[in-house]
């Protein structure tokens, strides 16, 4: 075996230390002074090459899943806000002004028709209220001397009570606190009055029904009827509205002060009595909760459509296009695109405007509001909604109702004929827009009928749809005389119930296009994970490899170092030896 290979061998087994197993070898810069460490660093980072694209790679497109996620989280947002006003009643409110604030209260939601109102109040509505005629010295007086029996009405409902012999006046409260068939309907209370106590009983609801009566069976003296004595009658309130309904003695009737359903969409709190006399109540629109909203919703919006522009838009400076995070994205280009649609399109089942005869929807669009994109590349708000201030405000003098409509309108149903009418649809199920509507009369009966140009199903004066847009809406035909009748149905939805239901389908959690992308991502990252790991395991192998190879080579150089500086200090000895 020549000197290398047996040097080579020795080191195998002795020259290289068992620690570089654990990645710790140690290489002494022997030989000819080369560092085997930074060999071996240096190797391991080129060969890490395919690793650090793969990181690079993977760390994209986690960026592209937090901006998907934070997309997806400012939809959610953006849904929660707009529900808030999805709505005519929470979208467009009604203010109130009374001529005589200290005689009636007013509230009017967005039902209530814009109109003044004269009010005539002729009785507040009362409690029924009763007092014992004789006074007791306490509480703990004795009231029932002997077996008794006590026997009252109130609300339609009777209560008969054997009262014991010994009962006191606390006693006798209590009892009668407790009878079931009182309960909610009357209190007693025994009440100081100077220098002896008094029974009361009190209705606790208004009204003529409520009225409490003491029946004759009652065999305790002091709650009979000729030992009660009567305070205040219950009783209904009364008042006309506009002089409905007609007559001295005709009255809208209620067992409450407070009225809701005595004029569209009104709750009128009565204070006192005004008959003869009216109070004017006026109800107009609340422009300014309108304006309100309708900047809120700009506002809204614009968050969302800013980010959509921000994660996907192409930046040209310097001459070089670069992409955001999210540039190209197909499910990002088509929020985008739904977003467009939903404020550059006509409102689902408005209908266009004919300004030589004055029908149609005149605000059909947010255009038509003075609300659109802005188009300025240059502009910092390039791609969100921008508001006409000149035009919006001419919009909401001229129909702040109609502006409201364009917003927030909720299945609301019209049509172009007075032929027919649309009795019935189901939310969620009708679709909003124009259905088509044909039907032939013929003998006295709808021989046949289309919705949408598919046969409909024809029930007596009725037809339903069986085509999937028009599902569950059902039209009324008023118009019997023979003859072909064709119209629209229209079934409108407003800018913000079409939003909420995109977003809806858009942040699905199964079936929303950012979710989908999103899980499509998790699991492009799980298969780079995998690389990763595959990479991380083959350069720690590399490097242990590597390790062991230099570390075997620096032993044989070292040996090698020892030799030649021997063979140098016995040349040196021969050099001094010949000198002499």
């Amino acid at each position: 075996m020549s000197d290398v290979g047996k040097v080579g061998a020795q080191v195998s087994t002795a020259g290289t230390s068992s620690s570089y197993w654990s990645g710790q070898t140690k290489f002494e810069k022997l030989g000819n002074g080369t560092d085997f460490g930074k060999i071996v660093e240096s190797s391991i980072k080129q060969q890490g090459f395919h690793k650090r694209r793969l990181e690079n790679w993977r760390s994209q497109w986690v960026q592209k899943q937090k901006s998907l996620k934070e997309l997806n989280s400012q939809m959610v947002t953006l849904s929660s806000a707009l529900k808030t006003m999805d709505s005519i009643g929470e979208f467009m409110g009604r203010t109130t002004t009374v001529t005589a604030p200290d005689y009636i209260s007013v509230i009017a939601d967005s039902t209530a028709p814009v109109s003044p109102y004269a009010v005539e109040i002729n009785q507040l509505a009362c409690n029924d209220i009763w007092t014992s005629a004789v006074g007791f010295p306490s509480e703990e007086t004795v009231i029932s001397h002997t077996a008794s029996k006590v026997s009252i009405s109130c609300g339609g409902k009777t209560a008969n009570i054997d009262v014991p012999a010994g009962t006191t006046v606390r006693g006798l409260v209590s009892m009668l606190n407790a009878t079931e068939e009182l309960k909610g309907r009357m209190s007693v209370e025994a009440v100081k009055t100077g220098n002896d106590y008094r029974l009361k009983f009190s209705s606790l609801k208004m009204g003529d029904a409520n009225r409490i009566t003491f029946n004759s069976s009652t065999t305790l003296l002091p709650l009979s009827p000729i030992g009660m004595k009567h305070l205040q009658q219950g009783q209904n309130s009364k008042i006309k509205i506009d002089g409905f309904p007609s007559g001295t003695d005709k009255w809208i009737e209620r067992a409450s002060n407070t009225i809701t359903d005595a004029a569209q969409g009104l709750t009128l709190t009565l204070k006192s009595i005004t008959s003869p006399q009216v109070v004017i109540v006026n109800v107009n629109t609340d422009t300014d909760k309108v304006i309100e909203n309708v900047r809120n919703f700009v506002e809204q919006v614009n968050i969302v459509r800013k980010a959509l522009r921000d994660i996907s838009k192409v930046d040209t400076a310097k001459d070089k296009e670069k992409g955001s995070v999210l540039t190209g994205n197909y499910g990002v280009q088509l929020a985008a695109q739904r977003f467009k649609d939903i404020t550059a399109t006509k409102g689902s089942g408005f209908n266009n405007y004919d300004s030589s005869t004055g029908t149609g929807d005149k605000y059909n669009t947010l255009r038509t509001l003075g609300i659109e994109t802005e188009t300025d590349q240059g502009s910092p708000d390039f791609g969100l909604l921008k508001i006409d201030e000149d035009k919006f405000q001419k919009a909401m003098k001229d129909n702040p109702e109609g502006v409201a409509k364009l917003f927030a309108a909720d299945y609301e149903t019209g049509t172009s004929s007075p032929n027919f009418t649309v009795k019935s649809l189901i939310k969620g199920v009708t679709k909003p827009g124009t259905h088509e509507i044909s039907y032939t009369i013929s003998g006295g009966k709808i021989t046949s009928a289309t919705i949408n140009g598919k046969p409909a199903r024809i029930s007596g004066w009725e037809i339903t749809a069986n085509d999937m847009s028009g599902m569950g809406m059902a039209v009324r035909v008023d118009n019997q005389n023979d003859g072909t009748y064709t119209g629209t149905a229209g079934i409108k939805t407003g800018k913000i119930i079409e939003m909420v239901e995109t977003l809806k389908d858009m942040t699905n959690a199964k079936t929303g296009i950012l979710n989908i992308i999103d899980n499509n991502y998790k699991d492009i990252v799980k298969n780079i994970d995998k690389k990763l790991d595959y990479e991380k395991e083959r350069l720690d192998k590399l490097e242990k490899t590597l390790k062991a190879k230099y570390a075997r080579l620096d032993a044989v150089l070292g040996q090698y170092s020892g030799k030649m500086q021997m063979l140098q200090g016995q040349i040196a000895k021969l050099g001094s030896g010949n000198s002499k």
